[in-house]
């Protein structure tokens, strides 16, 4: 026994430990985190913040028809740098830590503010994904500062978590510039493609629409974006389907209806003809059902049984359906009562909240898509009334409180129209006939009736059908 130890120490073992380190590492954040979204939709996350401070800055102006006029924000891309600068007030002296800390917080200041920004790691994020480096200045009415997040702080290796920044002077107006000068390489790249910015552009178009049409400007790259919604056709004989609730303090407003004309068999041939449809073009893309979210756009022209398509006994979408259109929109205080995801750009299909919007929703798709059958053959007997000029917003749609019923059993003033769309006057007794031919026998009988005229397929075969019929019924 060693003399310098005791007899009571003698075999003693250091204790074993009975907590495990259970903190996020910087890898996780930084590197792993910004793969769940795309490029585009974490710039659309730096617009929202954009739109959070103006709401924030105007609370009094929320109900008005335009509580967003005079508030801006201004992107530039390019394959050095991506810079958004918005007028929105700044962030608040109070909730400048909260600003820059990954997660919300309990008792965060914007916890009623009417948004979609519950999880508080978009701004970060965005950084995350896109640069090197990144700086951000804030001035509100009460505080200006500088925050910098150095490539040293950005590396995934690093345990440094606090953000140094400092105090500046108050600019002209309140509000945010993030700056970050220092791309990833592949976010570089992408920001040199045109294909990218157009779909940027189109994005920032449909998800800031109706933000938009309160007042709200957005350019990029010093180009106006401009806004689009959902249009559908309103008329004393054509009507949407029209419904509304509340769940749990969550307003939800569902419609659905026609935004054009019926499809014909000849346009359903011309999309899946190689020979005559043209790479790029769609006659579908206003086709199916945009979910909103506190003024956002979340899904855009879904067609799949997140809206409904497929669930039940409603059909699956086919092209067929192309001229049916609808919104499923949610308005609420609370965002975290929202059926969304991280992203913002997903939904949280079993959610107690967006069950009853789906229902809703198929009961339209299913009326609409009893008289696209029932008009089927006989599509241009309807064209007078299903006419571009007759659309309306669908948001503003309020048939279901000027017209509708209350549900058998509700007691939350749940309201449902559903109008009586017009039906043949005679039994449909149009059939269908198909067949393909080789492409050579197509083109001699569309010599043989038109020349060297350029006529659809369908066509040549209308006019052959013609031409027999003329012969059979004069022998």
């Amino acid at each position: 026994m060693n003399k310098e130890q005791s007899p009571s120490q003698e075999g003693k073992t250091e204790p074993k430990p009975t907590h495990l380190d259970g903190a996020p590492t910087k890898r996780f954040f930084v590197s792993m985190l910004p793969r769940d979204i795309d490029l585009d939709d974490s710039i659309l996350d730096l617009v929202d913040n954009c739109v959070d401070g103006a709401m924030r800055s105007r609370p009094a102006g929320r109900d008005t028809e335009q509580p967003f006029a005079g508030f801006r924000c201004d992107i530039t891309i390019s394959a050095e740098k991506f810079v958004i600068e918005d007028n929105c007030g700044g962030i608040p002296s109070s909730y400048l830590n909260a600003a820059f800390r990954l997660g919300r917080p309990a008792g965060d200041p914007d916890e009623k503010l009417p948004t979609i920004g519950i999880y508080g790691i978009g701004m970060k994020r965005a950084i995350f994904k896109m640069g090197k480096e990144a700086e951000v200045v804030s001035c509100s009415k009460n505080r200006a500062v500088k925050v910098r997040y150095s490539r040293e702080w950005l590396d995934p290796n690093s345990n440094t978590w606090e953000l140094p920044f400092e105090e500046i002077g108050n600019g002209a107006e309140c509000g945010v510039t993030i700056t970050i000068p220092a791309l990833h390489e592949s976010i570089s790249k992408k920001f040199q493609q045109k294909s990218f910015i157009d779909q940027l552009k189109d994005k920032l178009g449909q998800h800031f629409a109706y933000i938009m049409g309160k007042g709200f400007e957005i350019r990029l790259n010093d180009a106006p974006i401009t806004p689009v919604t959902v249009q559908l056709i309103l008329t004393g004989q054509i009507e949407p389907f029209d419904f509304q609730t509340v769940v749990d303090g969550v307003e939800i407003k569902v419609t659905v209806g026609f935004y054009r004309n019926l499809t014909r068999q000849t346009e359903l041939e011309e999309s899946t003809d190689p020979d005559i449809s043209k790479p790029g073009e769609s006659a579908t893309d206003e086709a199916g059902i945009t979910v909103i979210c506190n003024d956002r756009i979340v899904v855009v022209s879904d067609k799949t049984s997140i809206t409904g398509w497929g669930v039940a006994t409603t059909p699956r979408y086919h092209p067929q359906f192309r001229a049916i259109a609808g919104l499923i929109s949610f308005s609420t205080a609370n965002p975290e009562d929202l059926p969304i995801s991280t992203t913002k750009r997903d939904l949280d299909t079993d959610s107690d909240i967006y069950r009853p919007a789906r229902n809703a929703a198929m009961d339209g798709l299913s009326m609409c898509v009893g008289f696209t059958n029932k008009w089927k053959g006989i599509e241009e007997e309807v064209d007078g009334l299903l006419q571009r000029k007759d659309r309306v917003e669908a948001r503003t749609v309020r048939l279901a409180v000027e017209k509708g019923r209350p549900v058998r059993g509700d007691t939350t003033g749940t309201r449902r129209y559903k109008p009586e769309l017009p039906r043949p006057e005679r039994g449909n007794t149009r059939r269908r006939i198909a067949f393909s031919r080789d492409v050579e026998e197509i083109n001699a009988v569309r010599e043989h009736f038109f020349g060297n005229d350029t006529k659809k397929p369908g066509e040549v075969g209308i006019a052959a059908w013609v031409d027999t019929l003329r012969r059979v019924t004069k022998a």
